[in-house]
């Protein structure tokens, strides 16, 4: 199974979460502006909340992204004050005619005075048993 993890990350939230999650699926995340090569069977896809919306850069990445190419998106994400960012991101990613996992994975992320000390071991615990999960 060919695997990917790509995140979108300005604090490094997101990045700590992406890290846990591809030593899971045994790969290296990367940030968005790295690209995916050829066919893939999972990607997971992780993003922060910025300003309550998802970052124009994340969606213009997902414009670039192939539906023939990448059977299946997993998102997950981090946000100080939002819940998740999952209903915002899947949107972009149906629109551009990828399959999207009703599972998803959020934790909260430091910024500023809020949420101090997040992610923290157990966000990243949570995180990893999650990947797991989806990858069975």
């Amino acid at each position: 199974m060919m695997i990917e993890v790509r995140y979108y990350s300005k604090t490094g939230n997101t990045a700590t979460i992406a890290d846990a999650i591809a030593k899971q699926a045994g790969v290296v995340a990367k940030p968005i502006n790295e690209p995916i090569y050829g066919e893939v069977d999972l990607l997971f896809l992780g993003t922060g909340l910025y300003a309550f919306d998802i970052d124009p850069e994340l969606k213009d990445y997902i414009l670039t992204l192939n539906p023939d190419k990448i059977k299946k998106v997993v998102v997950f994400s981090t946000a100080a004050i939002v819940k998740s960012a999952y209903e915002k991101t899947k949107k972009h990613l149906q629109a551009q005619g990828l399959t999207v996992s009703d599972d998803e994975y959020h934790c909260p992320g430091h910024y500023m005075i809020l949420r101090k000390g997040h992610p923290n071991g157990e966000d990243i615990k949570r995180a990893e048993q999650f990947a797991r999960a989806i990858l069975g």
